[in-house]
């Protein structure tokens, strides 16, 4: 489940979800619309809160839907926008 689906299915807004997560309301916002990934620290951290509903799968596919691309795995590594 995407976190901002998550967080409107409980009624909590950014400020109280900084809150419980331990992190800024910025953070929460920016992960959830999917501009950036949380940090592996807080995506335990959110994933424990949650009840195991949110994931780092769903921070990645959020963040590849915010960017509208793909992301290509290579034995390499990784290349966007492929």
């Amino acid at each position: 489940m995407l976190l901002k689906n998550w967080l409107q299915k409980q009624a909590i807004d950014y400020r109280l979800a900084g809150k419980i997560f331990g992190c800024s309301r910025q953070t929460v916002y920016y992960s959830a619309i999917g501009r950036s990934r949380p940090v592996p620290a807080l995506t335990t951290r959110i994933e424990r809160e949650t009840g195991g509903k949110v994931t780092a799968n769903d921070h990645q596919r959020a963040y590849e839907m915010a960017h509208g691309e793909e992301i290509e795995c290579t034995e390499q590594g990784t290349r966007q926008g492929t």
